[in-house]
């Protein structure tokens, strides 16, 4: 009975020391907060027009690497609620991208980091396998 309990104690020890922490990856860890949408660049604008817009409504993007999901709030309410990943896409393309994934969708955005100004941007979203060609291009910077 001593034995056993020895060897019960020690498998709790030898348990307790295992680490469980998962591998963040880089690039989801580079997005990972708040982003606030503060332009649109129009993919093919009409002549006489604007190629540049200003939001005319709040967007949040909360980030959230370690979970890897992403919430959408436009005027604090939230529109989209999703798991996430970044991969390059479409994967049939002989030139992938960098891309978010949005898992419940099933689509993705063409991703640009920049970390040194604090700034992302996401592409159109487009259905998984397809590819895009003049969507817009939405620009965030970090809170």
């Amino acid at each position: 009975m001593t034995r056993l309990l020895i060897l019960f104690f020690a498998l709790a020890i030898s348990a307790a020391q295992c680490d469980t922490t998962v591998a963040l990856d880089p690039e989801l860890s580079n997005i990972d907060g708040n982003w606030t949408l503060y332009k649109i660049g129009v993919g093919y604008p009409p002549p006489n027009s604007p190629s540049v817009l200003t939001p005319t409504q709040t967007e949040i993007l909360e980030i959230n690497a370690k979970a890897s999901t992403l919430i959408r709030k436009v005027n604090g309410v939230v529109t989209e609620s999703t798991k996430i990943e970044i991969g390059n896409h479409p994967k049939s393309s002989s030139n992938p991208r960098l891309a978010l994934v949005f898992l419940e969708s099933k689509t993705y955005s063409f991703l640009s980091i920049d970390v040194s100004k604090e700034e992302i941007s996401l592409y159109q979203k487009c259905p998984l396998e397809a590819e895009l060609a003049d969507g817009g291009t939405f620009y965030y910077k970090k809170q």
